[in-house]
């Protein structure tokens, strides 16, 4: 199967734009000094810049011409976006299904057949007229997961309803389907993807829309910059080339206007898989009064006392005789309380891992009395069995169930998304980013003053970093306040994926600068005005930040899903790669401005290179990095999570604890929410 490579798109209206925008700067410089009265000295001060800029311009130009032109361009290629697509979302889930222990040697073997709940449209629309003879009275699906995909493609509507209870292992069955639809799939074909319902608003989004969105933002290589974008992504799904498997219809807070948008996108012939919790499903189904499209319904049985004894003493040591009271019990009370117990998948793994530990007696739940007895010992026993010192992550864990349980819409823990579980999170971010922007810029007015052999006393450097300190810290505040107010309260940065080129941004800063002198300096003459040639280098630097950090910015192209490490990386990499383009550029047309004006020193570089940094921090350049920083910093002064918090999610993942959905984890299962937010 085909996976992506590094491909880079080239625009050849970006290049045509910036022989233009040279041209402009051309007309522009030159109508400036003819009509400038001190032209001779100021052009010959202009000369001796801009020969070195344009030199740099032409190197930093064929290199870049060289390098697109020997590229290969598949943004426009529908049939490689979806072997790609095939590709990542191979990847995306073999590793998570690695990671859940559903690749195993000795699975669970976790059955499902035909749904006797009046949910279901009849089998005659199901099967199709002229399939069978007579009139069949309903369908008789069953067997186990690895079998799901086999039903779903003998169906001829290739529709499908998946129901189970709490913990009945629905999430882990859509996976291993996905897997499978991937291993028998052949070039061309449909591409299944598992898309959480979760994060859908179907009053906001129609469900293609929504699709195309989450396709996109799980895979880099479908967004703005990436070599296939998200036009493509949308198309695939409009041309119906996805499989959606749409897991978690009941995390949906509006769960009929979701079920009305579904069955308008499929229809009775777009293949679909969608997974419900049964009591859920039903009840949505008796307010609709409609079935979904032509899809078989079929739920997942409870796991068997045999089954479940069979799994818990596979894979333990030889000689390890614990479980034999638990599994003789199973046995002989098929119906009892233990059985009742593990009778889900969920349960089965909790009680596996629970008494992993040799020091562990598994003979201890036969002496509960209750089903909510048993769940609740190994509910509690479960997390001194995966972490030998439980304190501290318990606490951690704790507190995100209990943020996530406030905020049921942000549902995951997205790393974006932590500074919303700060209190007023938009002002706290503000006031911290204010505090840094003022300390910045008052320790520039302090190293100044030192350079300009001015008396600096200590008690003059705390003074000034407080008061810059404060003044920033209340006006970062109130802005955030006034942001807070006007936007969503659940609104975060996206992370950015801005692969930083220097190459690209120097051509980029070049062909934005050379415009910005030339258009600046054509307003000037067109307002008879004599603008200082500083104030006109300045100004079209500044514009060449935009156009430096967003026209050229190389397209994104990676090898594999996105992950919460490298989604945190590649939008610090972007933050500080524009962040610093940002202070160079500002300082550097600060300084040309003083160099022309009157002269260029030492105090006065530090002077200006402040003022850049000031600038940089002011201006929302940086990304959600920041705001990341900022909410972890917070919360592990004041001992709510560790300091290295992306380390500990991602060991909470490797133990069980957590799953990962795209760049963002969650808990492996709500009741494991529920009981850690109490």
């Amino acid at each position: 199967m085909p996976i992506i490579g590094n491909h880079v798109a080239v625009n050849s209206g970006r290049w045509r734009l910036a022989v233009v925008a040279f041209a402009v700067s051309v007309i522009g410089v030159l109508t400036w000094l003819a009509t400038s009265e001190d032209a001779l000295d100021v052009g010959d001060k202009l000369a001796s810049v801009t020969g070195a800029v344009l030199a740099l311009a032409g190197l930093v130009v064929g290199l870049l011409t060289l390098r697109a032109g020997a590229a290969a361009d598949t943004s426009g290629d529908p049939a490689q976006a979806l072997e790609d697509l095939a590709g990542l979302v191979l990847r995306q889930w073999e590793r998570e299904a690695g990671a859940r222990g559903l690749t195993r040697q000795d699975p669970l073997d976790v059955r499902w057949a035909s749904t006797r709940r009046p949910v279901a449209p009849s089998a005659k629309d199901v099967i199709g007229p002229g399939v069978v003879a007579g009139e069949p009275l309903r369908l008789k699906l069953h067997g186990g997961v690895g079998r799901l995909a086999d039903a779903l493609f003998e169906l001829p509507g290739h529709q499908l309803v998946l129901l189970g209870e709490p913990g009945s292992g629905k999430t882990s069955a859509a996976m291993l389907l996905v897997l499978h639809l991937l291993a028998r799939r052949e070039p061309g074909d449909l591409v299944p993807v598992l898309l959480p319902l979760a994060s859908w608003d179907p009053a906001e989004q129609d469900l293609d829309a929504w699709m195309a969105q989450r396709i996109s933002a799980d895979h880099p290589d479908f967004r703005a910059r990436g070599v296939h974008g998200p036009g493509l992504a949308r198309a695939l799904v409009e041309k119906r080339l996805v499989l959606p498997v749409l897991d978690a219809l009941d995390e949906v807070g509006s769960k009929v206007d979701a079920v009305r948008g579904i069955a308008r996108v499929v229809g009775r012939n777009s293949p679909f898989v969608l997974t419900c919790r049964a009591d859920d499903y039903e009840e949505i189904i008796r307010e609709t009064g409609v079935p979904v499209g032509r899809a078989a319904v079929v739920e997942l049985t409870p796991v068997g006392a045999r089954e479940a004894a069979r799994y818990l003493e596979a894979g333990v040591l030889e000689g390890d005789r614990r479980w034999r009271p638990v599994t003789e019990a199973l046995l002989r009370e098929p119906d009892g309380v233990l059985a009742r117990a593990l009778s889900t998948p969920l349960a089965v793994y909790l009680a596996r891992t629970a008494f992993t530990p040799l020091t562990s007696d598994p003979a201890d739940l036969l002496e509960l009395p209750t089903s909510s007895a048993v769940e609740k010992h190994l509910l509690e026993a479960y997390l001194p069995a995966l972490y030998p010192c439980p304190e501290n992550p318990r606490r951690w864990l704790a507190f995100l169930a209990r943020r996530l349980a406030a905020r049921p819409q942000a549902r995951n823990l997205g790393w974006w998304r932590l500074f919303l579980m700060l209190p007023g999170p938009r002002t706290v971010v503000g006031a911290s980013r204010g505090l840094l922007t003022g300390a910045v810029f008052a320790t520039t007015i302090l190293l100044h003053g030192r350079l300009s052999d001015q008396p600096v006393f200590a008690v003059w450097w705390l003074v000034v970093l407080a008061v810059g300190a404060v003044a920033g810290a209340v006006a970062g505040a109130l802005a955030g306040t006034v942001v807070g107010a006007v936007r969503s309260p659940d609104a975060a940065r996206l992370p950015s994926y801005l692969v930083a080129s220097w190459g690209r941004a120097a051509g980029g800063l070049l062909a934005g600068g050379l415009a910005g002198i030339g258009a600046s300096a054509l307003a000037d003459q067109l307002a008879s005005a004599r603008t200082p040639l500083g104030v006109v280098v300045t100004t079209g630097s500044i514009i060449g930040i935009g156009w430096s950090s967003q026209a050229l910015a190389k397209p994104i192209s990676v090898n594999a899903p996105v992950d919460p490490r490298g989604g945190l990386a590649g939008d610090r990499k972007a933050t500080i790669f524009v962040t610093a383009l940002a202070t160079t550029t500002i300082t550097v047309g600060l300084s040309m401005w003083t160099w022309v004006e009157g002269g260029l020193d030492v105090p006065a570089l530090v002077a200006m290179a402040g003022l850049g940094l000031t600038v940089s921090c002011v201006w929302p350049l940086s990304g959600a990095w920041v705001d990341f920083t900022i909410a972890r910093t917070w919360f592990a002064l004041c001992g709510r999570l560790p300091w290295r918090l992306l380390g500990f999610l991602e060991e909470a993942h490797e133990r069980g604890v957590l799953r990962q959905v795209g760049a963002a984890y969650e808990f492996r299962h709500q009741r494991l929410q529920q009981h850690f937010s109490r």
